[in-house]
C-alpha cells in the first residue's frame, strides 16, 4: 500500500520531505521498514529501506533512513513512492477502515433517482473534509462530500458502500450535458 512520496532532500544529512498519503504518521516510525519505488520512467528496481528518524518541520513530515546519510544520497531518492506491507498497518478499532479497501468498492444511493453511482476510484483529502471521486458507467465522475451525512454505510466483504448524497449533487454530474454536447452545437 502507497504511503507516501519523496518530494526532495532536507538538509545535508539525507533527511528527505514526504508527502504522506498515510491517515497517522505512525506508519513511518523509527525502525519501520518501507518499500521505494522509483517514479515512472526512471531506471532502477524498488528496494527496502529502513525509517532512521521521522519528524514534522513546517506542517512537513521529515524522514531519514539508516543508509541516506547525505544530501547526494537523498536526492537519487527523489519521486520514490513508499509502500508498506498491508500486514504491517496497525489494527483498526470499530467501524474504521482503511482508504485502501475502499478504492474500487461500487458506491449506491438506494433512495436516489441514481441508485447505483459507480466505482469510488479516488480519495481527495481536502481542508474541510474528504472527496471521493466515483466513476459513473457514463464514464462520467461524480464529486461526492464523504462525511457522516452523506456516508450510511460500509460492506468491506460485499465492495460496497451506502451514500446518502445531498439532493440534486449527483444530477449536476449526471443530468447536464457534458463537454462532447457542447461540441456538437458548436458544428
Amino acid at each position: 500500500m502507497v504511503v507516501g512520496e519523496i518530494l526532495r532532500p532536507h538538509g545535508i544529512r539525507g533527511e528527505l520531505v514526504v508527502r504522506s498519503f498515510a491517515d497517522s504518521p505512525s506508519v513511518f516510525r523509527k525502525g519501520r521498514p518501507l518499500r521505494l519505488t522509483p517514479p515512472e520512467g526512471r531506471p532502477g528496481k524498488p528496494s527496502r529501506r529502513t525509517v532512521a528518524a521521522m519528524r514534522v518541520h513546517a506542517d512537513r513530515l521529515l524522514l531519514a533512513f539508516t543508509d541516506v546519510a547525505d544530501r547526494d544520497a537523498a536526492e537519487a531518492l527523489r519521486g520514490c513512492l513508499l509502500s508498506v506491507s498491508a500486514r504491517d498497518l496497525p489494527p483498526l478499532s470499530g467501524d474504521e477502515v482503511y482508504r485502501h479497501q475502499l478504492l474500487g468498492c461500487r458506491v449506491i444511493a438506494p433512495d436516489t433517482p441514481h441508485p447505483d453511482l459507480g466505482v469510488l476510484t479516488d480519495i481527495a483529502d481536502l481542508p474541510g473534509q474528504e472527496v471521493w471521486t466515483i466513476l459513473h458507467a457514463s464514464g462520467r465522475e461524480i464529486l461526492l462530500p464523504a462525511n457522516p451525512h452523506t456516508i450510511a454505510g460500509i460492506d468491506l466483504s460485499a465492495a460496497v458502500v451506502t451514500a446518502t448524497p445531498p439532493p440534486g449533487l449527483v444530477d449536476i454530474y449526471l443530468d447536464a450535458p457534458g463537454p462532447e454536447a457542447g461540441a456538437k452545437e458548436d458544428s
